[in-house]
Protein backbone atom coordinates (compact mmCIF):
# COMPACT_ATOMS: atom_id res chain seq x y z
CA UNK A 1 0.00 0.00 0.00
CA UNK A 2 0.98 3.64 -0.41
CA UNK A 3 2.79 5.63 2.23
CA UNK A 4 3.46 9.33 2.76
CA UNK A 5 5.18 11.73 5.14
CA UNK A 6 3.46 14.57 7.01
CA UNK A 7 4.87 17.44 9.06
CA UNK A 8 2.95 19.83 11.31
CA UNK A 9 4.48 23.12 12.46
CA UNK A 10 3.22 26.22 14.25
CA UNK A 11 4.93 29.02 12.31
CA UNK A 12 4.54 31.63 15.11
CA UNK A 13 3.05 34.19 12.70
CA UNK A 14 5.74 36.82 11.88
CA UNK A 15 7.51 36.96 15.24
CA UNK A 16 11.29 37.27 14.73
CA UNK A 17 10.67 36.50 11.05
CA UNK A 18 14.03 37.83 9.85
CA UNK A 19 15.76 35.50 12.31
CA UNK A 20 13.77 32.47 11.10
CA UNK A 21 13.01 32.74 7.39
CA UNK A 22 16.19 31.11 6.07
CA UNK A 23 15.86 28.28 8.58
CA UNK A 24 12.28 27.57 7.51
CA UNK A 25 13.23 27.47 3.82
CA UNK A 26 16.15 25.15 4.61
CA UNK A 27 13.88 22.91 6.68
CA UNK A 28 11.32 22.58 3.87
CA UNK A 29 14.02 21.72 1.34
CA UNK A 30 15.71 19.25 3.67
CA UNK A 31 12.69 17.25 4.81
CA UNK A 32 10.62 17.43 1.61
CA UNK A 33 7.49 16.08 3.33
CA UNK A 34 4.58 14.95 1.16
CA UNK A 35 2.11 16.99 3.23
CA UNK A 36 2.78 20.08 5.34
CA UNK A 37 0.26 21.40 7.85
CA UNK A 38 0.95 24.86 9.26
CA UNK A 39 -0.62 26.93 12.00
CA UNK A 40 -0.28 30.70 12.54
CA UNK A 41 0.34 31.48 8.87
CA UNK A 42 0.15 35.05 7.60
CA UNK A 43 0.23 36.47 4.05
CA UNK A 44 3.91 37.34 4.52
CA UNK A 45 4.84 33.81 5.55
CA UNK A 46 2.63 32.21 2.89
CA UNK A 47 4.54 34.07 0.18
CA UNK A 48 7.76 32.44 1.40
CA UNK A 49 6.12 29.01 1.65
CA UNK A 50 4.64 29.33 -1.85
CA UNK A 51 8.03 30.23 -3.30
CA UNK A 52 9.72 27.32 -1.52
CA UNK A 53 7.04 24.66 -2.07
CA UNK A 54 6.74 24.87 -5.85
CA UNK A 55 5.99 21.14 -6.17
CA UNK A 56 2.97 21.52 -3.89
CA UNK A 57 -0.59 22.74 -4.10
CA UNK A 58 -1.68 25.01 -1.30
CA UNK A 59 -5.16 24.05 -0.14
CA UNK A 60 -7.29 27.16 0.15
CA UNK A 61 -10.96 27.86 0.76
CA UNK A 62 -12.87 31.12 0.76
CA UNK A 63 -12.51 31.82 4.48
CA UNK A 64 -9.81 34.25 5.55
CA UNK A 65 -8.48 31.71 8.03
CA UNK A 66 -6.86 29.78 5.18
CA UNK A 67 -4.57 32.81 4.70
CA UNK A 68 -4.35 34.09 8.29
CA UNK A 69 -4.36 31.02 10.53
CA UNK A 70 -3.85 27.54 9.06
CA UNK A 71 -2.70 26.12 5.76
CA UNK A 72 -2.11 22.71 4.15
CA UNK A 73 0.30 21.97 1.31
CA UNK A 74 0.19 18.68 -0.63
CA UNK A 75 2.51 17.36 -3.33
CA UNK A 76 0.85 17.62 -6.73
CA UNK A 77 2.44 14.42 -8.03
CA UNK A 78 0.98 12.40 -5.16
CA UNK A 79 -2.47 13.82 -4.40
CA UNK A 80 -5.53 15.35 -6.00
CA UNK A 81 -8.07 17.34 -3.99
CA UNK A 82 -11.60 15.94 -3.69
CA UNK A 83 -13.08 18.38 -1.18
CA UNK A 84 -12.08 20.85 1.51
CA UNK A 85 -13.61 22.92 4.27
CA UNK A 86 -13.29 24.74 7.56
CA UNK A 87 -15.07 23.76 10.76
CA UNK A 88 -15.91 26.72 12.99
CA UNK A 89 -15.23 26.01 16.67
CA UNK A 90 -16.70 29.22 18.14
CA UNK A 91 -13.24 30.29 19.28
CA UNK A 92 -12.08 33.65 20.62
CA UNK A 93 -9.73 33.67 17.61
CA UNK A 94 -12.39 34.09 14.93
CA UNK A 95 -10.34 32.93 11.94
CA UNK A 96 -9.24 29.68 13.55
CA UNK A 97 -10.99 26.32 13.39
CA UNK A 98 -10.40 22.92 11.84
CA UNK A 99 -9.11 23.20 8.28
CA UNK A 100 -9.50 19.97 6.35
CA UNK A 101 -8.95 18.55 2.89
CA UNK A 102 -10.07 15.25 1.40
CA UNK A 103 -7.38 13.81 -0.85
CA UNK A 104 -7.09 11.03 -3.40
CA UNK A 105 -3.74 9.38 -3.96
CA UNK A 106 -2.46 8.39 -7.37
CA UNK A 107 -3.39 4.84 -6.46
CA UNK A 108 -6.99 5.87 -5.90
CA UNK A 109 -7.00 5.78 -2.09
CA UNK A 110 -8.86 8.52 -0.20
CA UNK A 111 -8.04 10.17 3.11
CA UNK A 112 -8.84 13.34 5.02
CA UNK A 113 -6.12 15.54 6.52
CA UNK A 114 -7.06 18.24 9.02
CA UNK A 115 -5.10 20.80 10.99
CA UNK A 116 -6.12 23.01 13.89
CA UNK A 117 -4.79 25.48 16.46
CA UNK A 118 -6.73 25.47 19.72
CA UNK A 119 -6.90 28.44 22.08
CA UNK A 120 -3.78 29.20 24.13
CA UNK A 121 -3.81 28.68 27.89
CA UNK A 122 -2.64 32.26 28.47
CA UNK A 123 -5.44 34.02 26.60
CA UNK A 124 -6.71 37.01 28.57
CA UNK A 125 -10.15 35.56 29.44
CA UNK A 126 -8.75 32.26 30.66
CA UNK A 127 -6.13 34.06 32.73
CA UNK A 128 -8.85 36.14 34.38
CA UNK A 129 -11.57 33.51 34.84
CA UNK A 130 -9.90 30.10 34.67
CA UNK A 131 -12.33 29.12 31.91
CA UNK A 132 -10.83 26.42 29.69
CA UNK A 133 -11.67 26.85 26.00
CA UNK A 134 -9.99 23.71 24.67
CA UNK A 135 -12.47 21.18 26.10
CA UNK A 136 -15.38 22.75 24.23
CA UNK A 137 -13.30 23.24 21.08
CA UNK A 138 -12.13 19.63 21.06
CA UNK A 139 -15.64 18.23 21.63
CA UNK A 140 -17.02 20.38 18.82
CA UNK A 141 -14.16 19.39 16.50
CA UNK A 142 -14.60 15.68 17.26
CA UNK A 143 -18.35 15.86 16.55
CA UNK A 144 -17.77 17.59 13.22
CA UNK A 145 -14.96 15.22 12.21
CA UNK A 146 -17.27 12.28 12.87
CA UNK A 147 -19.83 13.82 10.52
CA UNK A 148 -17.19 13.96 7.79
CA UNK A 149 -17.07 10.18 7.90
CA UNK A 150 -16.31 7.87 10.80
CA UNK A 151 -15.13 5.09 8.46
CA UNK A 152 -12.85 7.29 6.37
CA UNK A 153 -9.10 7.37 6.84
CA UNK A 154 -8.27 10.56 8.66
CA UNK A 155 -5.20 12.38 9.99
CA UNK A 156 -5.57 15.31 12.38
CA UNK A 157 -2.70 17.43 13.58
CA UNK A 158 -1.75 20.83 14.91
CA UNK A 159 -1.07 22.87 18.00
CA UNK A 160 -3.54 21.61 20.61
CA UNK A 161 -2.19 23.98 23.33
CA UNK A 162 -2.89 21.25 25.89
CA UNK A 163 -0.90 18.04 26.44
CA UNK A 164 -3.85 16.01 27.76
CA UNK A 165 -7.48 16.82 27.16
CA UNK A 166 -7.87 17.45 23.39
CA UNK A 167 -6.04 14.21 22.57
CA UNK A 168 -8.12 12.36 25.15
CA UNK A 169 -11.36 13.81 23.76
CA UNK A 170 -10.41 13.03 20.15
CA UNK A 171 -9.67 9.45 21.20
CA UNK A 172 -12.73 8.89 23.37
CA UNK A 173 -15.26 10.72 21.20
CA UNK A 174 -13.90 10.07 17.72
CA UNK A 175 -11.50 7.10 17.90
CA UNK A 176 -8.28 8.92 17.00
CA UNK A 177 -4.95 7.59 18.24
CA UNK A 178 -1.70 9.44 18.74
CA UNK A 179 1.07 8.25 16.39
CA UNK A 180 3.73 8.38 19.10
CA UNK A 181 1.62 6.25 21.43
CA UNK A 182 0.94 3.73 18.67
CA UNK A 183 4.69 3.40 18.09
CA UNK A 184 5.43 3.01 21.79
CA UNK A 185 7.21 6.38 21.96
CA UNK A 186 6.87 9.09 24.62
CA UNK A 187 5.13 12.20 23.37
CA UNK A 188 7.92 14.69 22.61
CA UNK A 189 8.08 18.11 24.22
CA UNK A 190 7.34 20.55 21.39
CA UNK A 191 7.05 23.81 23.31
CA UNK A 192 8.98 25.88 23.91
CA UNK A 193 11.88 26.06 21.55
CA UNK A 194 13.98 28.09 24.01
CA UNK A 195 16.14 29.99 21.53
CA UNK A 196 13.58 32.69 20.68
CA UNK A 197 10.93 32.64 23.40
CA UNK A 198 10.83 33.68 27.03
CA UNK A 199 7.97 31.29 27.89
CA UNK A 200 10.39 28.72 29.28
CA UNK A 201 8.08 28.07 32.24
CA UNK A 202 5.88 26.12 29.82
CA UNK A 203 7.30 22.68 28.97
CA UNK A 204 4.64 20.79 27.05
CA UNK A 205 3.91 18.09 24.49
CA UNK A 206 1.21 20.07 22.70
CA UNK A 207 1.85 19.60 18.96
CA UNK A 208 0.15 16.40 17.85
CA UNK A 209 -0.47 14.00 14.97
CA UNK A 210 -3.38 11.58 15.43
CA UNK A 211 -4.88 9.04 13.03
CA UNK A 212 -8.08 7.06 12.53
CA UNK A 213 -9.07 4.31 10.14
CA UNK A 214 -6.90 2.22 7.83
CA UNK A 215 -3.63 4.03 8.48
CA UNK A 216 -0.48 2.71 10.16
CA UNK A 217 2.33 4.88 11.55
CA UNK A 218 5.79 3.73 10.53
CA UNK A 219 7.82 6.52 12.10
CA UNK A 220 7.22 9.62 14.24
CA UNK A 221 9.62 12.27 15.50
CA UNK A 222 9.98 15.91 16.50
CA UNK A 223 12.95 17.25 14.51
CA UNK A 224 14.95 19.88 16.40
CA UNK A 225 16.02 21.48 13.16
CA UNK A 226 18.21 24.56 13.10
CA UNK A 227 20.88 26.31 11.07
CA UNK A 228 23.66 28.47 12.53
CA UNK A 229 21.99 31.38 14.29
CA UNK A 230 18.40 30.43 13.37
CA UNK A 231 15.60 28.10 14.46
CA UNK A 232 12.15 27.47 13.00
CA UNK A 233 9.70 28.82 15.57
CA UNK A 234 8.89 28.93 19.26
CA UNK A 235 7.55 25.40 18.65
CA UNK A 236 9.33 22.29 17.42
CA UNK A 237 7.59 20.48 14.53
CA UNK A 238 6.18 16.97 14.62
CA UNK A 239 6.61 14.56 11.73
CA UNK A 240 5.30 11.12 10.80
CA UNK A 241 5.57 8.55 8.04
CA UNK A 242 2.19 6.90 7.53
CA UNK A 243 1.12 3.86 5.53
CA UNK A 244 -2.36 3.47 4.04
CA UNK A 245 -3.86 0.06 4.74
CA UNK A 246 -6.69 -1.67 2.84
CA UNK A 247 -10.13 -0.42 3.84
CA UNK A 248 -12.14 -3.30 5.29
Amino acid sequence: MEQFSLISLNLWNTEHWQEREKCIVSFLQTFDADIYCFQEVRPQTLSVLDASLTKYQRVEGDETGWRNESSIYVKREMFSILDLGRIDLDMPEKDRGVFWVELKTKGGEALIVATMHLTHQLNADEMATGKNYRHKEAHKAAEALNKLGERKRMVICGDFNDPIHPSRIFHEQAGFQDVFMLLGLPAPVTFPCPFLTYETFLVEAIDKIMIRGAIQPLLASSPHFMIPGQVLSDHWPVAAVLKLLPNV
